[in-house]
């Protein structure tokens, strides 16, 4: 039992799932000003939403600090919030947890693949397992009238694998597949016709002069059935403590799932 504690605790640090939010708001404060368009984008694409259902709850997917969330508008309106998220930081819950509009739940989205890496030894873990695992999850589900999925999609899949590429333990065309798999699942798991998702798709490098450079996309899944699509750019990080060799801007996309 001891051991594993530690390995949990050890796992948890190496999956950046303590540090990951500090490290978001440090760097909102580095590029607030590239970073305040793509937030107040992602606001207005949740009012919009908001003004298209009229809904009495609203459930957000990856809540976290709460930076691209209308918050005050929200419940201004009378809307009950569910926030869903892995962690929630500290400051919000107890700026948050007194208030009867808004309720915390805990939940790990990627399909226990989190939790899974956290508790299960190096020598054990294998592709086929984790494909395994995600695609037989047991989806999240709640009875909100509007569900959005908040700049989500592309980090389901980026945690986790980026410690699994840095362990050596999955291939380039892996990576791919189980990125796939749990996009795919995440999607599939958005209820039809009350969903609003956000997510960046691809990432832009560009050199000093404004010049692109080099993409990467981001999400490896169709993105088709989306429906009221609104398209922009987020300068995601013009200091290069992202990319040392580029100015990474990224491509986002809000929608409707039909």
């Amino acid at each position: 039992m001891v051991l594993q504690k530690i390995r949990k605790a050890r796992r948890t640090l190496q999956l950046g799932l303590t540090s990951g939010q500090t490290g978001i708001y440090n760097r909102y404060l580095r590029e607030n000003e590239g970073w305040d368009a793509h937030l107040t984008n992602s606001k207005q694409a949740i009012t919009n939403a908001v003004n298209r259902f009229n809904p009495k709850s609203v459930c957000i997917l990856g809540s976290g600090l709460l930076l691209d969330v209308p918050v005050d508008e929200l419940l201004t309106r009378g809307i009950d919030l569910t926030l869903v998220d892995l962690a929630h930081p500290a400051s919000i819950i107890k700026k948050y947890s007194l208030n009867p509009q808004i309720h915390f739940e805990t939940h790990d989205l990627t399909g226990g693949l989190i939790h899974y890496l956290q508790a299960t030894k190096l020598k054990d873990i294998n592709f086929f397992t984790l494909i395994n695992l995600v695609s037989r999850a047991k989806a999240y589900t709640t009875d909100a009238d509007l569900v959005v999925s908040l700049n989500l999609l592309s980090q389901l899949s980026d945690i986790p694998i980026e410690f699994l590429k840095q362990k050596k333990k999955l291939t380039d065309w892996q990576c791919v597949e189980l990125a796939s798999t749990i996009q795919q699942k995440h999607i599939e798991s958005l209820p039809k016709g009350k969903s609003l998702l956000i997510s960046d798709i691809l990432e832009e490098f560009y050199d000093e002069r404004g010049s692109l450079i080099a993409t990467r996309p981001t999400v490896f899944i169709d993105l088709s059935n989306l429906t009221q699509v609104q398209e922009w750019q987020w300068d995601f990080d013009t200091a290069k403590t992202y990319n040392e060799d580029a100015i990474t801007k990224l491509r986002v996309v809000s929608g409707l799932v039909q």
